[in-house]
């Protein structure tokens, strides 16, 4: 009996050794995924001036994007974002969003439909197979939306709407936020003839788009081994080529989503952390332990060779 139970040690001692490998080698990339279920709202407060913000001097204004993945258009290697964006001049009982032909302390709002590499977190190529012809952006590469896992202190591609091109996302220094590590990252967009507006057709390079040049900046805090913002402040400004002055916005996260997006942040951590090392390693601390525990069991079971006539030789002696 005591043999057979060290031989159930044995087996499940190795189990759990396989099961640490596997977890090892492939646990942590497997998780290391972009999920399918994120629906996210991210708030930004600040000011803004110009023509969209009716006021040629700064007023508060609040920021509010969602961002939505859709499943059904999504795949085991490609997930599907729609987000929304609409910044309110802040006047009373302002809702987070409005039409703008009904309520004229709408400044901005922005639509835009990404289809993004599970893995890297980059946007892929053929846009218009998993967001439709319509909705599909020409040319969209590099990051948008997050950074990859395991972000690297190194300068990355970044997509910029406006300009219809990535531009470089400097890395900057390491800063803590509210106990998270992040890393600071600095973009930097620019043009002096740029579409502003699309004209009524909706088309750009026609005789009715609104050109001008285009300034925006963003300061991005990203926690690495997720990939995910913790913080950001991005400022933008659009003069028309007549002078006229659109937007000149200056915006940052409000401290709820700050603080949401760490403790976000810190969940996911000790996920990707349970899968990657803890797991591996504690299967490998019990598959030891218990193939130690079967070998010893097995080879305490086993009887001495001879043993049996060395014990009846001895009541023979004892008998005489």
């Amino acid at each position: 009996m005591r043999k057979v139970i060290g031989y159930v040690f044995l087996l499940v001692g190795a189990f759990a050794l396989v099961a640490a490998a596997v977890a090892g080698f492939w646990g942590r990339d497997a998780a290391a995924t972009v999920p399918l279920n994120v629906n996210t709202t991210t708030v930004l407060d600040g000011t803004a001036s110009g023509a969209l913000a009716k006021s040629d001097s700064p007023v508060e204004v609040k920021y509010t994007r969602t961002t939505e993945a859709a499943p059904k258009e999504s795949t085991d290697d490609v997930v599907v974002f729609v987000e929304a964006g609409c910044i309110m001049v802040q006047e009373g009982d302002t809702p987070p969003c409005a039409r703008a032909e009904d309520d004229d302390r709408v400044v901005i709002t922005t639509e835009r439909a990404y289809a993004m590499d599970r893995k890297t977190s980059e946007v892929v190529e053929d846009q218009a197979k998993y967001v439709g012809e319509d909705r599909a952006v020409d040319g969209m590469t590099g990051l948008a939306g997050k950074f990859p896992f395991d972000t690297q202190r190194h300068d990355y591609n970044y997509w910029d709407d406006t300009l219809g091109t990535t531009v470089i996302a400097t890395y900057v220094d390491d800063v803590e936020i509210k106990g998270v590590k992040t890393y600071q990252f600095e973009v930097s967009a620019s043009s002096d003839d740029e579409i502003l507006s699309k004209g009524e057709d909706g088309e750009a390079d026609t005789d009715d788009d609104v050109r001008g040049s285009y300034e925006a900046t963003q300061t991005i805090y990203v926690e690495p081994t997720t990939g995910s913002y913790i913080d950001q402040s991005a400022t933008q400004k659009m003069v028309t080529s007549s002078g006229m002055v659109l937007i000149d916005a200056d915006l940052s996260y409000s401290e709820e989503t700050v603080s949401n997006n760490a403790e976000d942040a810190k969940d996911n951590i000790a996920q990707l952390n349970l899968i990657g090392t803890w797991i591996p390693v504690g299967g490998v601390v019990v598959g030891l332990i218990l193939l130690l525990i079967g070998l010893w069991l097995t080879l305490r079971g086993r009887k001495p060779n001879g043993g049996s006539h060395a014990a009846t030789d001895d009541r023979t002696l004892v008998d005489a």
